[in-house]
């Protein structure tokens, strides 16, 4: 009977220590921040994407990938209880590179919290994009430093996916670019929601990733099946998808481009 009265005394004290170390833990969080950092793994239907390389889909074409590049912006993360928080606008335009290996996005100075769910655009929006030139003249020469611009006057590409393809109706390789962005027809911006696997617990002395797979396969062969042969030029040399209902259709692709694989808490690898 002691023991047992003991035993459950030494239950009990534990159990009050480990919620006050709980509650600590949450109070400390008050008026803290970390950073977090979004890790962007490009993909080609399951495999790893490597430039140069061919990969199969099931238009029953053979593409190979030489460029993908493309614009993500407009940073929002969700915490467990719903609250969210924008990242500020001004900061919030990036490039991610496969051709110069461009994969991570730093974010600074976040709440400390358990976020749940990440919100990004791919391109950028009318609001930036109507600020004018000089409003964002940094960020223009950057991305067309990374071939994610037209003319000012036809603004930016959102994504640049090229390469040369084969299929049955042409065993020589044939080029293909499809650019998406916005135009005087269609506003080809979009925006992302992902869920994540689990929480990233952002404090200050730790730095989590966020794993995001990015399989490009599914720019042109997602919900939307476009075949590459059938947008050949007149010439019959190049496909090329820069407007057009095609490009509504690859925009509505890529809204399912992107899944949070893991979330690594802490310093560390983006394994």
């Amino acid at each position: 009977m002691k023991t047992a009265f003991r035993n459950t005394i030494i239950a009990f004290v534990l159990s009050g220590f480990l919620i006050s170390c709980s509650n600590d833990d949450e109070e400390n969080l008050d008026g803290t921040f970390g950073d977090v950092e979004l890790f962007f793994d490009n993909g080609m239907n399951g495999d790893e994407l490597i430039l140069g390389s061919a990969y199969s889909n099931s238009n029953d074409e053979n593409l190979t990938v030489n460029r993908l590049n493309y614009i993500i912006s407009n940073v929002i993360l969700y915490k467990e209880d719903g609250s969210e928080y924008i990242y500020p606008k001004e900061k919030s335009y990036f490039i991610i590179s496969q051709e110069s290996n461009i994969h991570e996005i730093h974010l600074e100075d976040i709440p400390a919290g358990n976020y749940t769910k990440v919100k990004f655009g791919l391109g950028v929006d009318e609001q930036r994009y109507l600020q004018g030139e000089t409003a964002q003249q940094e960020f223009w020469d950057y991305a067309t430093e990374h071939n994610l611009t037209w003319t000012w006057s036809t603004g930016y590409r959102f994504i640049n996916f090229e390469g040369t393809f084969t299929s049955s109706n042409n065993t020589e390789p044939l080029n293909y670019q499809i650019h998406q962005g916005s135009n005087s027809e269609t506003d080809n911006y979009r925006e992302i929601t992902l869920n994540m696997p689990s929480s990233a617990r952002v404090r200050n002395n730790k730095l989590p990733i966020i794993h995001i797979v990015a399989d490009a396969n599914k720019i042109a062969d997602g919900t939307n099946k476009i075949v590459l042969f059938d947008n050949l030029n007149t010439g019959g040399t190049n496909a090329s998808i820069m407007g057009g209902e095609n490009l509504i259709k690859i925009a509505a692709n890529t809204m399912q481009m992107f899944v949070v694989d893991h979330v690594h808490n802490g310093e560390g690898s983006h394994d």
